[in-house]
């Protein structure tokens, strides 16, 4: 049974009950009233408290119109997005600060947050803006707002701040909780209701993670800050079909062709709308065991590397930060009855979730989720997502120690997609060395038909060939076939339809006796190949057929190929955006080397070194 028709099967009265009752459902409770703060949620809270008190002695950001103009001009996001985003972070800081300790100063830091949020003429970012690109014109109209992703992470802290500030807000600044019920109905529920065109429904059958990511936020400004039962029970409903829709999107598999990172605002985005929806109807909605949520909840184990190093395919860090928000998929496996997905999810130990002010409002009234202790990580020994194309390997179960490989097929269209079919991740000891760079900092330029132009989205930076002098292209028609897993030890795969011309198969296994990777291409007769290698960590040592590589853990890893096709070209490429250098630091390498015109096959492999 779908979602949707779990939600329409619940009796008119039993859902009329749970969206009147919905503020006294949640199970946000007084969290200054709970009885005992032990040693771990007492340092979630001197965080919080630190935080705002520092917040507290400096100037409120500001968003300015020649920031959000610079989107149009150069290209430029952040220079509007980071103060946009610093004014949510300390509003929801400052509303956390009062929770905690009902203290008038923290609640007046929190109204003032909330007021400057009300009085921003657009909460839409810029890259979002079509109605003003539209009109030419960069100022956004507040008679026409863009419902986006910051339109909903907006109202998502309007919502929460009233339900847990709703009585000392009416005390410290009567009218404003009226005022941020107006700017969530102006700006987000009618906008929802009256207008179905937004991308992010997916009704064209497209769907990606905005459609979870908004679809839940709306759901907490309904449930929280509409007052009109029959305009909230109208909200709900569409909102439960529009994640039922994401959901029945999602592959059978339980991948995410968005890759690890955005997993988080995706499928967990998904579970949080879902739990709200569950804790509203004291659990009588209970959606835990739809297909695919018990296979999507296993996603983030089956791409740990350990280290907090994951397999990343397309937009993505391959060291994403740590402050996930893995009470979530706590809770998700306490609700589903996975011990593995509870297992990932405490192993990383207690750490507030970094956004988000639901979240981190739920997690820290999860007692279980602070009670649980950590154990070891739960590394499969294999995982294999057919719908996806995506086979991850490694040379010890349950371990991060030697060799991981993962092998990715798919085609040139995904979600964020990078023109990647058919590139390999190989890891030693939890730290890549065949590295995917993962996702740049977002400009004018990432969304629109010039993203091929960034580096680190181009086939040529990924650990895959030149073909006859050509990249792979942009495009579903670029594709893996016959994706053939050789059981736990690898795969082969048939990469002739991912390039213009020429036929090309790839094996790559690991052999664990021998602790090693072996990449193996073999191509048709007159195709010509140039192989690529994308490689994280210090050169150590570079001669005919050799390489050796200091890790950025410090280990040897050593690169091997035939010594008659030479040293190949080992090209340093700096490193200057913040989001890359932050996991691969100033410098990447690439490994060039021309296969010539007489050969038919390539190998190359990776073994542990003990020698430089």
């Amino acid at each position: 049974m779908s979602i949707a028709h779990r939600w329409h099967a619940l009796t008119p009265a039993i859902r009329s009950a749970a969206l009147d009752s919905a503020r006294d459902r949640v199970g946000v409770p007084e969290l200054r009233d709970r009885a005992v703060w032990d040693s771990r949620t007492a340092s979630a809270r001197a965080e919080i408290l630190a935080r705002a008190d520092a917040d507290r002695g400096k100037p409120w950001p500001h968003t300015l119109l020649s920031d959000f103009a610079r989107y149009w001009r150069d290209g430029v996001r952040t220079a509007y997005e980071g103060p946009a985003g610093e004014l949510r972070q300390r509003t929801s800081t400052a509303v956390l600060a009062a929770v905690l300790t009902a203290d008038e100063q923290y609640v007046d830091e929190a109204a003032d947050g909330l007021l400057l949020l009300c009085e921003q003429t657009t909460w839409c970012w810029a890259a979002h803006e079509s109605f003003a690109t539209g009109r030419q014109e960069v100022v956004a109209d507040p008679a026409q707002p863009y419902l986006d992703l910051g339109a909903a992470e907006t109202v998502e802290i309007l919502a929460w701040a009233d339900l847990v500030l709703g009585p000392a807000l009416d005390e410290r600044v009567p009218g404003l909780r009226r005022r941020l019920r107006e700017e969530a109905r102006r700006r987000v529920l009618r906008p929802f209701v009256d207008d179905r065109r937004w991308h992010w429904l997916g009704l064209d059958g497209h769907l990606h993670n905005w459609n979870p990511w908004i679809h839940g936020h709306i759901l907490a400004a309904a449930l929280f800050l509409e007052t009109d039962p029959v305009a909230r029970a109208q909200v709900v409903d569409l909102v439960v079909d529009g994640l039922d829709r994401y959901l029945r999107a999602l592959p059978a598999d339980g991948g995410c062709d968005e890759g690890y990172a955005y997993w988080w605002n995706g499928p967990a985005r998904l579970a949080s709308a879902l739990e709200l929806l569950d804790r509203v109807t004291q659990g009588g909605f209970d959606p835990w065991h739809c297909d695919p949520l018990p296979e999507v909840a296993r996603y983030p184990q089956r791409m740990a590397l350990g280290d907090d190093w994951y397999v990343n395919v397309g937009d993505g860090p391959a060291r994403p930060s740590p402050q996930q928000p893995w009470d979530v998929l706590h809770r998700w496996g306490r609700r589903s009855g996975d011990a593995a997905v509870v297992a990932q999810a405490v192993a990383h130990g207690k750490r507030l979730p970094a956004f988000g002010l639901g979240r981190a409002l739920l997690a820290l009234a999860d007692d279980e989720w602070w009670q649980a202790e950590p154990g070891p990580l739960p590394l499969p020994r294999w995982s294999w997502l057919p719908d996806v194309q995506l086979l991850v390997t490694r040379q010890y179960d349950g371990s991060a120690e030697g060799w991981a490989l993962a092998v990715k097929g798919g085609h040139n269209d995904e979600n964020h997609n990078h023109n990647d079919v058919g590139t390999v991740i190989a890891a030693l000891d939890a730290t890549p060395v065949l590295i995917d760079l993962g996702q740049p900092t977002y400009t004018a330029i990432s969304f629109s038909d010039r993203r091929y132009e960034q580096w680190v989205v181009r086939s040529e930076w990924h650990n895959v060939p030149v073909v006859d002098g050509k990249q792979q292209e942009p495009g579903r028609q670029w594709r893996a076939t016959d994706f053939a897993v050789r059981g736990d030890a690898g795969a082969e795969v048939d990469l002739s339809d991912a390039y213009p011309t020429g036929q090309l198969r790839r094996v790559a296994t690991l052999d664990r006796g021998e602790g090693s990777v072996r990449i193996v291409d073999s191509w048709a007769a007159e195709t010509e190949l140039t192989e690529h290698f994308v490689i994280a960590g210090r050169p150590v040592s570079h001669e005919a057929g050799r390489l050796v590589i200091e890790t950025l853990s410090g280990g040897l890893a050593e690169l091997g190929w035939e010594a008659g096709l030479g040293t190949g070209l080992l090209e340093t490429q700096a490193v200057d955006d913040d989001l890359l250098t932050d996991v691969w630091g100033p410098a990447v390498h690439r490994l060039i080397i021309d296969v010539g015109a007489d050969r038919r096959t390539f190998e190359l492999t990776l073994t542990r070194s003990t020698r430089d």
